[in-house]
């Protein structure tokens, strides 16, 4: 809940800071907002398991289950799916492509696109940099 409430917040003022300070479309703040929220993810997912060996296979809602056990992968938890989960939506990136829908279809097909793209990449990104496999 922690996670998800900081999460949240960031987003939030990352969207003001894009409609106040910016001359980009509303939608390129979600798009941003995304590729970090990816790179974080694959950092922290990455980085996390590697110093907790705990299984790299194991999916995320078991690791919230643990969260009752105060067990170490309770930050992986907090910070994977609290707090990058509230932080990157998916909701507000189909709306934005519901509203280009209305004539604005090449920024749509960038969105799309490109959001799964970069969104990926971001998270191998994260995920080499988390393992150690880039330098620092």
């Amino acid at each position: 809940m922690a996670g998800g409430a900081i999460g949240a917040l960031l987003r939030w003022l990352v969207q003001m800071f894009f409609s106040h300070w910016t001359k980009l479309p509303g939608w390129t703040a979600i798009f941003v907002v995304n590729v970090i929220g990816s790179f974080l993810i694959g950092f922290a997912v990455a980085w996390l398991t590697n110093q907790m060996e705990i299984d790299r296979t194991a999916e995320l809602t078991h690791l919230a289950v643990d969260l009752k056990y105060q067990r170490p992968e309770a930050g992986l938890a907090l910070f994977a799916v609290g707090y990058c989960g509230a932080f990157t939506t998916f909701s507000t990136f189909s709306l934005d492509n519901y509203f280009l829908t209305h004539g604005k279809y090449a920024q749509l097909a960038f969105n799309i696109v490109g959001s799964l793209v970069a969104c990926y990449f971001a998270v191998l990104a994260g995920w080499a940099l988390g393992q150690g496999v880039l330098p620092v």
